[in-house]
């Protein structure tokens, strides 16, 4: 009942935006909220229905009570930037909104809770009505997670642990702690009904072991887990995993075991009938797929059982090489090497792979204070000798057979994305993922019509030409036959900006002015 309410509801705010007078709906939508004491990106986010935008949400913390109570609004906007809902709750101030997600029919909330040392994920629907809170401790085991929080989840950082999978709800992946072992918790959450399950590892090998959510199916929560069997050692393996959120049981394990390499998956999309495809780099069976440098780009298509249906190699050396400037180790002239953030299927089984480059560069001012604090005998410093620098955008196209066919580099600016001595890790796949997580990127989304027939790759940028000096969203569009490219400047004196996807080849931009404890939204064209 709950999905049939808020197709209607849904059909209801359709109808009302096709009423609504036309001079409205060309001219440029605008909104502000006062009274917003502090507002981040985590808590933000846009609501979709069949891959097209049909409004944002936004929590932000509207008033203080007294010394130890604040007052919270959960703002939910149409894709006119019409108010729909205000939702007003009151909590501890020792609230924090760790991450947030939205799923078709409701939104979720991971809050940490410092007077109860309680995790929360709270459920509200459209309405404003909290469905469902699920609690849990956070002790000595969730200490990882935690400290990733306070040390690595930027405002700008993107949801590492919470995420949707379709109606039936939401799902956390969480690193846990206990002694020397370092492993992971699958927890579900129901939207439906106030249900509840945790999935942990519990064979040997996955004693010291890293999770990280690569998608989802109808059934499935798909995880890339990477495994070692001693905590001191180096041998790590990269698995693909698949957990059945209905039997809440492991239903596939695909490891390179009967391969003739070594995988690490980077993406994962569901295809039709029962069908899942897989990117990854792949690595010789005596490489370290931590420490070592890929062979190429492979893409497995696989059931949802598990069972390889066909494997496609596409080496750096020779593949690869015909269309950029590579190497054998994968590192572009230029560019560095590959971060895959998205992989594009169009009716016409053509797949379009997005991703951008990262590469390490010397670090004067690191080497500088390194040599200086040495030579007073005081060893060196956080700082890096070496620091990572994001490059530029490249988008490469594969037929039908997955085999490469094209690739075209966007030139973006430099800039400098670590600075501190974790530059100096050697590992290229931990150094991705760390990006990844900071927000570090300048890739922004992709979107497009549901069968992607025509789509636009978003992406932030920062010019610096005599015309303009500032930051640009930049958009590679492409029509069906060709792509072209777009953007709008945006300077801006706010503290806080960010843009999200919006209808119909427009973005929203949303500004936090800080100091008058506002924030501003607004719909522009692209193009």
């Amino acid at each position: 009942m709950s999905t049939a309410r808020n197709i209607i509801r849904w059909a209801l705010l359709a109808a009302l935006t096709i009423c609504l007078p036309m001079r409205g709906l060309l001219a440029q939508a605008k909104l502000s909220v006062d009274k917003v004491y502090s507002a981040y990106l985590r808590n933000s986010g846009t609501i979709t229905a069949q891959g097209q935008i049909k409004g944002y949400f936004f929590l932000y913390m509207s008033d203080k009570i007294d010394r130890h109570t604040n007052e919270y609004t959960l703002q939910i906007l149409d894709e006119n930037l019409n108010k729909v809902q205000s939702i007003k709750f009151e909590d501890s101030k020792k609230l924090s909104l760790l991450e947030s997600a939205y799923n078709g029919t409701s939104l979720s909330f991971l809050f940490k809770n410092e007077d109860n040392k309680t995790l929360d994920m709270k459920i509200y629907d459209f309405d404003g009505k909290l469905k469902y809170t699920y609690s849990r401790d956070f002790d000595k085991k969730t200490d990882d997670l935690m400290k990733q929080y306070e040390t690595l989840h930027t405002d700008d950082g993107m949801n590492k642990n919470v995420f949707d999978i379709g109606n039936q709800g939401y799902v956390s992946v969480l690193p846990l702690r206990d002694g020397k072992q370092r492993t992971y918790e699958v927890d579900y959450y129901s939207s439906d009904a106030k249900k509840q399950w945790t999935y942990e590892p519990n064979d040997d090998a996955e004693k010291y072991a890293m999770a990280e959510y690569m998608g989802c199916t109808d059934s499935l929560i798909i995880l890339e887990v990477l495994k070692k069997n001693h905590t001191m050692g180096t041998d790590f393996s990269s698995h693909l995993v698949g957990i059945n959120f209905v039997t809440k049981k492991k239903q596939f394990e695909i490891d390179g075991t009967n391969d003739q390499y070594n995988l690490v998956p980077s993406s994962v999309v569901p295809m039709d009938s029962g069908r899942i495809m897989i990117m990854a780099s792949y690595y010789d069976k005596n490489q370290n797929v931590v420490k070592d440098f890929s062979r190429g780009l492979a893409i497995y298509v696989a059931t949802t059982s598990g069972k390889v249906l066909s494997k496609t190699y596409n080496s750096w050396a020779g593949d690869m090489a015909r269309y950029l400037p590579t190497n054998s180790k994968g590192k572009i002239d230029d560019v560095g090497y590959l971060y895959i953030h998205k992989l594009i299927r169009t009716p016409d089984n053509r797949l379009f792979v997005v991703g951008e480059g990262y590469k390490r560069q010397a670090n004067a001012a690191g080497i500088a204070v390194n040599t200086l604090s040495i030579l007073a005998r005081g060893g060196e410093t956080s700082m890096g000798n070496t620091k990572i620098v994001i490059t530029d955008l490249v988008m490469m196209e594969f037929n039908s057979q997955y085999k490469v066919t094209n690739a075209t580099i966007y030139d973006k600016t430099k800039n400098t994305a670590i600075a501190s001595n974790i530059a100096d890790y050697n590992s290229q796949h931990m150094l991705a993922e760390y990006l990844k997580m900071m927000g570090a990127f300048d890739y922004a989304f992709t979107t497009g019509e549901p069968d992607n027939s025509v789509f636009s790759v978003c992406y932030s940028d920062w010019e610096r030409t005599s015309e303009y000096h500032g930051q640009t969203f930049n958009a590679i569009r492409y029509n069906g036959k060709k792509f072209t490219t777009d953007k709008i400047e945006l300077k801006s004196k706010a503290s806080m900006m960010h843009v999200f996807p919006a209808k119909g080849g427009s973005i929203m931009i949303m500004e936090y002015y800080k100091k008058d404890k506002r924030l501003d939204f607004r719909l522009e064209k692209l193009g």
